[in-house]
């Protein structure tokens, strides 16, 4: 058994930021990731045969990040998958199950910050499931770390900024990127009074007249308050069908256009991670900006859970700026919980950065409003659209379990299996949710979340047996 005082799980900007900032202050610190590299999804390090010379601000952000890393005291253990958690009361401390090469099958500690990140959001239409219908975040993994370009016609529909960016590198790479669809409408009535958080987001704020002189520059179309309806093909996309949305997101059929496509990249923002918070029955609350159940947190990024902190995307969307404060923030009330400092000591650092917090917490909040997603477009999808692809389960499954009664989305999962696949509910979780408050005419904190049990993730059962066969509790 290896021990250790701090375990980070997630090896992205916050998990990053909290493991050297807790070093610094003086603590033993192992950060576990299940990628080859740090960095996550935004500092993603491509391998070196892609390298090209990046000299941007973000590449430069990156580097020096890393190098502080390696630089550091912390021991980073990548490719490691971390399954389960677990509270071992012989020791009081929390313990983890891990599967790699080169890393111990157990490891505890008495903090454990999770930072692992959000994942791409998805909604339900006829066709979704084609091959060619891919995630705005897929999109760009391809063309960045594959050199593949998803589509040589292509349509993106959704809500939010990560739409012009995806929009944006698919016209770079040569791509005829027929709409941009946005289904909000009135964004800047919604905007206006929030126009004072925008103050100091200068590089946000670049990089978005970069993404959308783009656009403008090759008079792609951008249609806000429009939506692809659905998708046709026979083995893979062939054609769209969109159309504009009313106020509260419902098709208007009057207004439907067909367009040849081969390739259709849906982007309706980011979903936190939320698996092991849900794990540990943390206390949650339903946010109406992700759309799911997020974990309460005090002012520090401590959950109900002792020692057990959340920092970054997984616990609310808010870009990588809010990201890293709350991972300096998190670390630094470990070092003090832990005695490695003192709070007077460090009252200064906490003033200042959390200043900066509030500012990005503003900013955060803007998006979520802006950008939220309306009711109607859960109305997309037709009775034969498969819900959850992993068990292939259709909207008339689910809805047949709403109407035998099922009054949570754990209902739906013990009826119909949606859920159970090797995604565990991460696709389909929030739109169960969603589902289940349309259909009973009731609200989305009612429908409650989906269980999880260890192992988080798939592993093979030899895992379980031969390198865990202690009984944890």
């Amino acid at each position: 058994m290896k021990h250790t005082e701090l375990i980070v799980i997630g090896a992205g900007p916050a998990g990053i930021q909290a493991a050297i900032t807790a070093s610094e202050l003086g603590l033993k610190v192992t950060l576990i990731d299940s990628q080859p590299s740090a960095g996550g999804q935004y500092f993603k390090q491509l391998p070196k045969a892609f390298n090209n010379h990046d000299t941007s601000d973000h590449h430069k952000q990156a580097s020096k990040m890393f190098q502080k890393l390696e630089n550091s005291t912390v021991k980073f253990l990548h490719k490691t998958l971390v399954w389960g958690i677990f509270h071992n009361p012989k020791s009081n401390l929390w313990q983890l199950t891990l599967q790699g090469d080169s890393c111990p099958s157990r490891i505890e500690a008495p903090y454990i910050v999770i930072a692992t990140g959000a994942y791409d959001r998805s909604i339900p239409f006829p066709g979704w499931d084609l091959p060619g219908v891919i995630t705005a975040g897929a999109a760009q993994i391809m063309i960045k770390n594959q050199g593949i370009l998803p589509g040589k016609q292509v349509i993106v529909t959704g809500t939010g900024p990560l739409q012009l960016a995806a929009a944006s590198n698919l016209i770079e790479v040569g791509a005829k990127v027929q709409a941009v669809l946005e289904c909000n409408q009135h964004l800047i009535i919604r905007g206006i009074h929030h126009l004072p958080s925008i103050w100091g987001q200068w590089r946000r704020l670049e990089e978005g007249f970069l993404y959308a002189g783009n656009i403008i520059k090759t008079k792609t179309p951008y249609r806000i308050g429009w939506s692809v309806i659905k998708a046709d093909g026979n083995e893979k996309v062939e054609e769209v069908t969109i159309g504009k949305l009313d106020s509260e997101g419902y098709p208007i059929q009057a207004t439907f256009q067909k367009i040849d496509v081969d390739a259709v990249i849906v982007g309706y923002g980011l979903t936190p991670s939320t698996e092991f918070f849900r794990l540990l029955d943390v206390e949650m609350f339903y946010s109406k900006a992700e759309g799911i159940f997020l974990p309460k947190r005090n002012d520090f990024f401590q959950t109900s859970a002792h020692g057990i902190y959340a920092i970054g995307d997984c616990a609310g969307i808010g870009g990588v700026n809010l990201a890293m404060l709350e991972g300096k923030i998190a670390a630094i009330d470990i070092a003090v919980q832990s005695g490695q400092t003192q709070l007077s000591t460090m009252s200064p650092t906490l003033k200042q950065t959390k200043k900066h917090l509030k500012r990005e917490q503003k900013f955060a909040r803007m998006l979520g409003e802006i950008f939220s997603l309306t009711e109607g477009l859960f109305s997309l999808a037709q009775p034969d659209t498969i819900i959850c692809r992993c068990e292939q389960i259709s909207l008339a499954e689910v809805n047949q379990a709403i109407s035998f009664g099922a009054q949570s989305v754990t209902d739906i999962k013990n009826i119909t299996r949606s859920g159970m696949g090797n995604c565990q509910g991460r696709t389909c979780g929030s739109i169960l949710t969603q589902l289940l408050a349309r259909e009973a005419r009731c609200n989305p904190e009612d429908c409650q979340y989906l269980t999880i049990r260890p192992p988080v993730h798939p592993i093979s059962v030899e895992i379980i047996e031969e390198k865990n066969t202690e009984v944890l509790s």
